[in-house]
C-alpha cells in the first residue's frame, strides 16, 4: 500500500511506541484482527496508520478522531461504517 518508509507497530520504540499502544486501545475489540487480505509476501500488513508513523503526533491526533468515530457507542454496525468508507472511496478513486 505504501511508498513511503514506515515504522510499523512491532518496530516502534519510545513515543511512536505508546501512540501505537494508544490507538490500538481505544479500538472497538473487532478490529483487532489483522486483515489477512492486506498480508504481503514479505509477512508485514499493510496499514494506514502505519503509513502516518513519521509524524506520530499527526497520527495520534488523526486516528484517535477515527476511534472515536467507530466506537462502540456510536449507531453503526461495523459493516455499515465500512460500507460508507468502501463507497466513499470508490467515489474518490481512492485504492484504499
Amino acid at each position: 500500500m505504501t511508498w513511503i518508509r514506515i515504522v510499523p507497530p512491532p518496530a516502534a520504540e519510545g513515543e511512536l511506541k505508546k501512540i501505537y499502544e494508544t490507538l490500538y486501545g481505544m479500538y472497538p475489540v473487532e478490529y483487532h484482527t489483522d486483515n489477512e487480505t492486506l498480508r504481503r509476501p514479505d509477512g508485514s500488513l499493510d496499514s494506514i496508520v502505519a503509513a502516518h508513523s513519521l509524524l506520530p503526533t499527526a497520527m495520534l491526533h488523526t486516528f484517535s478522531t477515527h476511534a472515536a468515530l467507530i466506537g462502540p457507542d456510536m449507531p453503526l454496525m461495523r459493516r455499515q461504517q465500512e460500507m460508507i468508507s468502501t463507497v466513499v472511496s470508490a467515489l474518490n478513486r481512492c485504492f484504499y
